[in-house]
């Protein structure tokens, strides 16, 4: 039996996209170094403001919009540590005083705050765990304050905004958000074993209607779910990147938009 000629698409595929990528970049660095050494044309000089100002208009309208969030969420129920939780957050080797204590029937965990984030969690939540499973979820929760990611999704989300006719852009952003999930996880996981982290996020997603979320508070979005439950099951999943499709369709956006301006 004749065997089926193997395709030599994927051999091509890889240094055609790496060329593209070169050439695309040499030619915005000349159109930046052109911009160095004369005067700032009209045109690129507007369209580099314009992004500008949609960046810093997104960034501030979300900030606005997760700190009042975030305000009128503790402001109206706060509640102090019962003194039985704050020992197990002692004994979890966390800080009593980055968890802010809600009342809430809504299991609710996330971290907020961009300067100086902090955890919050709901009465709902505590009622709804068990000891380990509420372990990992304050760890990974803590994951996301150590590492400021609040701040960082909140910048992620400018810089997407301002780009946001670059398919890459969207797909990076998206990716970038389940990365931190999947990272916050990986931390928990490490510390109190895969049953609790999993049996925390199964609780949780199967409560009911999901928690509310606003933008740039760390909470996991669906599709970090579905790439959460995929591997707390052990699945082998390729690494989340960019698609080829994006690559090409940003790279022929960038080489129109670059004949307009230099026109």
């Amino acid at each position: 039996m004749l065997k089926k000629a193997k395709s030599n698409h994927g051999v091509f595929t890889g240094p055609l996209m790496l060329v593209l990528g070169c050439v695309s970049l040499m030619s915005m660095c000349g159109w930046i170094l052109n911009w160095c050494l004369n005067a700032l044309p009209i045109k690129q000089g507007t369209l580099l403001l314009g992004l500008v100002g949609i960046g810093l208009l997104i960034l501030f309208w979300q900030a606005w919009r997760t700190y009042r969030y975030v305000n009128q969420l503790i402001c109206y129920g706060q509640l102090p540590l019962p003194s039985g939780f704050e020992t197990q957050v002692v004994e979890f080797g966390l800080d009593p005083d980055h968890i802010v204590l809600i009342q809430s029937p809504q299991p609710t965990a996330l971290c907020f705050g961009f300067l100086r984030p902090g955890i919050c969690i709901s009465t709902g939540l505590l009622e709804l765990l068990s000891r380990a499973q509420i372990k990992a979820a304050l760890l990974h929760e803590d994951y996301h304050r150590q590492r400021f990611d609040p701040l960082r999704l909140l910048l992620a989300q400018a810089i997407a905004g301002a780009l946001f006719f670059l398919p890459i852009v969207r797909e990076w952003h998206a990716i970038f958000k389940i990365k931190l999930e999947l990272d916050a996880d990986h931390y928990a996981i490490q510390r109190t074993g895969k049953a609790a982290m999993a049996g925390a996020l199964q609780c949780i997603l199967s409560y009911g209607l999901a928690p509310a979320s606003m933008p740039n508070v760390v909470t996991a979005s669906l599709n970090a779910n579905a790439a959460r439950i995929a591997a707390l099951l052990g699945e082998r999943s390729p690494v989340q990147q960019v698609s080829r499709r994006s690559i090409l369709s940003s790279t022929a956006i960038l080489w129109v938009l670059c004949l307009i301006l230099m026109g």
